[in-house]
C-alpha cells in the first residue's frame, strides 16, 4: 500500500481534539482503527439516456429515460486496483451526472482524484461525478497510515449494439464471369470457388483491411459443379469433385480424402459433415470426409432440398454439449415449379458420452412464416440468428432479388424480417443473382456480388466488442 505524505493532517488533527474531548468514562479504548483498507463494492444509481426516435412526419427527435444503473454489474480487479462495467452502458447515457455507491472494508475513508489536478474531495453518495473519463478513488485506512488508489472506469457504448456497418472493399472483376460462386473463411483467409467456362476456378485473400485477391492455381481440375459443394470444416476446406472428396488447406492444393464420396457436400458442425447420398438423401461423416453413412430423417423426403444448399450451426443455450444443425436449400425448379418456399430441416446433434443419435425434422410444417424460394438461396449462422440472403424468387415466389435478409430466431422454424439486419446501402448485382456470403472468425460477414465483381465487409457492432475480464487471481 503507498504510504501518505501529508494529506491526512487535517482528518488526524481532528481525531486528536475528539480525544483530547473525551471523558475519562467514554469508550474510546475499546475502538479499533485498522491499518489496511480497500474498496468492496461498487454500484451506479439512476441513470439518464438520451434516446433518439422518429416523428410521424419522419423527422428526427430526441427525449431523456432513466436506466436503473444499479443493472449494470461492476467488478474489482484488487490486484490491479481497477474497477469497471464489462457490459457497458448503452449509447446515450448521460456519464457526466454520476451518482455511485461506494464501500470500503473497515470504514476506510474514500475520496477522489480531481480530474485535473493533485486535490482531494471526499465522497459523498448523493454528489454526482463526471465519469466522461477514468477517476482515480482513493481509500485510506483509519487510522490514517496508508491509502489504496483505484482506477475506475464507467463504461458508455459509443456505438448502438444492433447496428450493421457496411464497408465496400473494393471490385475483383474476375467475378463477374462467374456463373456460381460460394465462399468460406477460415484461418484468416477468405476462399472464394465460382463455375467459369464450365469448370471451377478459386480464388483467395486475407481477410485484413486491404488485402488483394489472387487466383489460386489448382493442383487438380476442379468440375464446374465443386463450387457448390464449398466446405469448412476444422480448419480445413472440403469440395466433392468427380465423385470424390476433396480437401486443401489453402485452396491450391487439394488431396482425395474419400474416392466415392457423396453426390453433394452440405456443411459441417462441431464435429460431423453432412452431405447427400447419390440417391438424395442425407449422409454424415465422423471422420474428416474419409467415410460417410445414411443419417436418419423424420418427414417426406420428397421434400428435400436439391440445390442451393447451405447447412450452418448454432449453440444449446442449454448444453454445451449439443448444437442445432440447420439445411436450407430449394427443390429443382421444373420438378417442382409451384413451390414458393425453400425447404428447411434441422436436428440436435449431442456430443457428451452415451448421447443418441436424432434425425432431421421438416421445419415447413410447423410454421407460417416460411423462408422464400430464392434464387441461390445462401444461409449462415450469425452470432445468435440465422441469416438468409437470396436472388429472386424462383416457382411461385415473387420476392425480389436481395430485397432483405431474413432472419430467424428459432433454428430455422419461422423467418421474419429484422431492422438490424439489412444488406449494404448502394449494394447491387447488376440484375444477376450470382453471389456469395460468408462469416469470418472476426464475425464478419463477407458478400461478393458476382454481377459487379463487389465485395463488402461488414459485422454487427456488439459482435466487435471486448470481452472484459471478469474473474481475478492472485
Amino acid at each position: 500500500m503507498k504510504r501518505i505524505i501529508r494529506p491526512f493532517v487535517l482528518l488526524l488533527s481532528a481525531l486528536f481534539l475528539t480525544v483530547s474531548c473525551m471523558s475519562d468514562d467514554d469508550d474510546f479504548a475499546d475502538i479499533t482503527f485498522y491499518s489496511d483498507t480497500a474498496i468492496t463494492s461498487f454500484s451506479l444509481g439512476t441513470l439518464n439516456r438520451t434516446m433518439w426516435t422518429k416523428s410521424s412526419t419522419g423527422e428526427d427527435s430526441s427525449y431523456v429515460a432513466e436506466l436503473q444503473g444499479s443493472n449494470y454489474k461492476f467488478y474489482i480487479d484488487q490486484i490491479n486496483r481497477k474497477i469497471y462495467n464489462p457490459d457497458s452502458l448503452p449509447k446515450g447515457t448521460d456519464a457526466a451526472h454520476v451518482i455511485c455507491n461506494v464501500t470500503s472494508k473497515n470504514s476506510g475513508t474514500i475520496v477522489i482524484k480531481n480530474v485535473d489536478s493533485d486535490t482531494l474531495n471526499y465522497y459523498d453518495s448523493e454528489d454526482s461525478i463526471d465519469f466522461t473519463q477514468p477517476r482515480e478513488f482513493r481509500v485510506y485506512a483509519l487510522d490514517g497510515s496508508a491509502y489504496r488508489a483505484y482506477t475506475v472506469s464507467v463504461n458508455v457504448h459509443k456505438e448502438d449494439p444492433d447496428s450493421l456497418n457496411w464497408h465496400d472493399t473494393g471490385i475483383c472483376p474476375d467475378f463477374t464471369s462467374m456463373t456460381g460462386m460460394k465462399a468460406v473463411a477460415v484461418g484468416g483467409r477468405l476462399t472464394v470457388l465460382g463455375c467459369v467456362g464450365g469448370a471451377t476456378v478459386a480464388y483467395s485473400r486475407q481477410t485484413a483491411e486491404g488485402a488483394a485477391w489472387s487466383r489460386l492455381t489448382t493442383n487438380v481440375a476442379l468440375d464446374a459443379g465443386a463450387y457448390s459443394n464449398l466446405t469448412e470444416y476444422a480448419g480445413t476446406i472440403y469440395t466433392v469433385s468427380g465423385g470424390s472428396v476433396l480437401a486443401s488447406v489453402d485452396g491450391a492444393t487439394w488431396n482425395v480424402v474419400c474416392a466415392q464420396g457423396p453426390a453433394r457436400l452440405l456443411g459441417a458442425g462441431r464435429k460431423k459433415m453432412y452431405g447427400l447420398g447419390q440417391d438424395g438423401r442425407p449422409v454424415v461423416s465422423e471422420d474428416g470426409g474419409a467415410t460417410w453413412t445414411a443419417d436418419g430423417i423424420v418427414g417426406d423426403a420428397a421434400n428435400l432440398p436439391s440445390q442451393d444448399f447451405s447447412l450452418a450451426c448454432l449453440p444449446l443455450d442449454t448444453d454445451d454439449e449439443a448444437e442445432y444443425v440447420i439445411m436450407t436449400g430449394n427443390r429443382d425448379v421444373a420438378a417442382c415449379p409451384d413451390d414458393s418456399v425453400a425447404m428447411v430441416w434441422n436436428k440436435v446433434e449431442e456430443y457428451s458420452d452415451g448421447s443418441q443419435p436424432h434425425s432431421w425434422m421438416y421445419c415447413n410444417e410447423r410454421n407460417n412464416h416460411e423462408l422464400p424460394r430464392l434464387s441461390n438461396l445462401t444461409v449462415v449462422a450469425y452470432g445468435d440468428v440465422l441469416l438468409a440472403v437470396g436472388g429472386r424468387g424462383q416457382g411461385t415466389s415473387t420476392a425480389a432479388a436481395f430485397s432483405q435478409a431474413y432472419v430467424s430466431e428459432d433454428n430455422g422454424l419461422t423467418w421474419h424480417k429484422n431492422g438490424s439486419y439489412y444488406l449494404p446501402e448502394g449494394f447491387t448485382n447488376d440484375g444477376s443473382d450470382v453471389f456469395a456470403l460468408a462469416v469470418d472468425d472476426d464475425d464478419y460477414m463477407w458478400l461478393v456480388a458476382g454481377g459487379t465483381g463487389d465485395v463488402w465487409r461488414g459485422r454487427l457492432n456488439r459482435l466487435g466488442w471486448e470481452d472484459w475480464q471478469t474473474s481475478f487471481t492472485e
